[in-house]
């Protein structure tokens, strides 16, 4: 199932609730972690989620999750043939049991029911083929547990802000222990059949959950974990303590991909700091920073991203016009398009850094041209033992401009890609010095050395392995995205007239008296060819963009290279009047990847 899946029950509910058939079947509790259905067996029922969620496993590879409303075991059972998956609760699910004498009964009395299963395996098989490219979406998640961290109460207006900024997109329920108490009486046990139960009510009476846990790992806590598709850690930043006897549980129930994090500040400083030991001792796949004081802006993006509507810009790759993605951020703000996470790739990963530090639009410019082009950093050539060029100038180049600042301990989300030459694949980065990331996203093979970090890996630019890296965003977070594109335009042929390229002999007499008039052949320098053969094989990656995927590409200048860095204002300008032009365009048309961007920033 795609993180684009709507936040409702499927048809096959309606149908059998609409002829009261569901009362007469059979149903089955089945606690996190149980095995439903083993691959191999034999196929004697299949099973509707009336609530909680399932893995489909194969042979230790998640295929998919499937929520309420879903169909399990549907395939063997219509064919005959073995089970081909494990099937696993994900979290304490309650699934309605259709043996074959039940269904053929239910066909008999309840029109629709085989168009709704039609329907169900229809949507599902179209889901599973809209992409050529495996695309690591996130599947959607309908219940949160928020878990108080280090015995440390939740601030007096924090969950009923956070729900209030989450009713924006969906209906929200909110169930705390006083409430089941109000329900049940005091003592009553959460996990009964009549607790689990009405549970379950609030679940289908909503289209997302906010479980409330104490900070002790009472009876109540303990549920609501369990009832949970993903647990949000809230801790106060500035009181760090190891994990409580209830986040422990969490952590043993739930893998890292269903855990989150959310630091609280009394007020916004410049980084938030600290952050390392809380993601150390709560591994987490996401962490969000939230200040108490201040415009709430810090809240309503957790409200974005638990509602499956965060905003993310995704920057490529492409040397100096890489300054044009500013011009497109600027352009966003404008027109009041929040960016809730950015990340990138080689210059993509240094303008991301940028727009996470906060840095203004108008200032990262010339912060450029100091390191690019006044440090000297891409003209320094050295003996070419490791790499073409000096790296030594722009790695204190980078450091000045961007500091020791952990990535961590941003207040906007950020991620660097780049190629693993040591494993011979691609790495998010999303901890450790910012400048460290951009220079290891930015080591353009030959030309700069590879960066070596502390884990012994030995990193190249991400052009290499991914030049536009929005499936890393896909896999954090659902919701629509900018994804800025300024690779140059490929297709270009080259009439060279190869026997004529110069020689090692007839170079060095060129260097010496560069006014002969002899001039050489207009090819493709050595930069120029190594940034283009990183896009080789790289082209199908668009076809797995979202349809809220929204890609801009500005014009770029003709005739400029990759390293035309005195030429960033200019790409600056370009760029943003191009986003200007282009957002009206697709307001004025109703783009629907643009109307979903404006949907989700309100």
């Amino acid at each position: 199932m795609t993180g684009s899946e709507p936040f409702a029950p499927e048809g096959l509910f309606s149908v059998l609730e609409g002829a009261d058939a569901l009362a007469r079947l059979e149903r089955e509790a089945v606690p996190r972690g149980t095995r439903l259905i083993a691959e191999g067996t034999d196929a004697d029922a299949m099973y509707l989620v009336e609530t909680g969620r399932f893995r489909v496993s194969r042979e230790g590879v998640d295929l998919a999750e499937i929520g309420a409303g879903g169909v399990l075991g549907e395939i063997a059972f219509f064919t005959g043939q073995p089970r081909s998956a494990d099937v696993i609760a994900a979290r304490d699910s309650v699934v309605v049991r259709v043996s074959r004498a039940a269904y053929d009964a239910l066909c008999s009395e309840t029109p629709g029911l085989q168009n709704a299963i039609s329907a169900e395996l229809a949507q599902r098989l179209a889901a599973t083929s809209t992409r050529v490219v495996p695309d690591p979406g996130r599947p959607p998640a309908r219940t949160f547990c928020i878990v108080p961290s280090a015995h440390a109460p939740l601030p007096d207006r924090f969950v009923p802000d956070l729900a209030a900024a989450i009713g924006r997109f969906h209906k929200v329920a909110t169930v705390t222990e006083a409430e089941f108490t109000a329900a049940f009486g005091p003592g009553a046990d959460p996990a009964s059949p009549e607790a689990i139960a009405w549970l379950n009510a609030q679940e289908r009476a909503a289209d997302l959950v906010l479980f409330v846990a104490s900070p002790e790992a009472e009876a109540w806590s303990r549920a609501a974990v369990k009832q949970a598709d993903q647990v949000i850690f809230v801790a106060q930043a500035i009181r760090f303590q190891g994990p409580s006897e209830l986040e422990a549980l969490a952590l043993e129930l739930l893998p890292e991909a269903q855990r989150r994090l959310v630091l609280i500040h009394p007020h916004r400083s410049q980084s938030a700091k600290g952050t390392g030991r809380w993601l150390d001792s709560r591994p987490v796949f996401l962490h969000h920073h939230v200040a108490l004081t201040g415009d709430g802006e810090d809240l309503r993006r957790l409200a974005r991203f638990l509602a499956g509507q965060a905003i993310g810009m995704v920057l490529s790759g492409g040397g100096a016009f890489g300054v044009a993605h500013v011009g497109i951020w600027r352009a966003m703000r404008e027109i009041g398009l929040p960016v809730d996470i950015v990340g990138g790739t080689s210059i993509g990963s240094a303008m991301a850094g940028a727009i996470a530090l906060g840095v203004p639009p108008e200032d990262i410019g010339p912060r450029v041209e100091d390191i690019f082009v006044k440090s000297g950093a891409m003209r320094r050539v050295t003996v070419p033992r490791y790499a073409f060029l000096d790296h030594k100038v722009l790695d204190a180049a980078l450091q000045e401009h961007y500091g020791n600042e952990p990535i961590e301990d941003l207040w906007l989300p950020y991620y660097a890609v780049a190629a693993d030459l040591s494993a011979m694949d691609k790495i998010d980065i999303r901890r450790g010095p910012l400048w460290e990331a951009v220079r290891a996203s930015s080591a353009i093979p030959g030309v700069l050395p590879a960066f070596f970090n502390a884990e012994g890996q030995m990193l190249v630019d991400g052009g290499c392995i991914d030049n536009m890296p929005f499936r890393t965003m896909h896999s954090l977070k659902t919701g629509p995205n900018i994804v800025s594109n300024v690779q140059k335009e490929t297709g270009t042929r080259y009439h060279v007239d190869y026997a004529k390229l110069p020689g090692r002999a007839e170079l060095v007499k060129r260097t010496v008296n560069p006014f002969s008039k002899r001039g050489a052949p207009r090819a493709p320098g050595v930069i120029s060819t190594v940034m283009r053969s990183l896009l080789v094989g790289q082209a199908d990656m668009l076809k797995a963009m979202n349809p809220t995927d929204l890609m801009i590409r500005p014009p770029g200048l003709k005739g400029a290279g990759f390293l035309a860095w005195n030429q960033h204002r200019l790409f600056y300008e370009m760029a943003y009047k191009h986003a200007v032009e282009t957002f009206a365009a697709l307001d004025k048309d109703g783009n629907p990847a643009f109307a979903a961007l404006k949907a989700a920033a309100g």
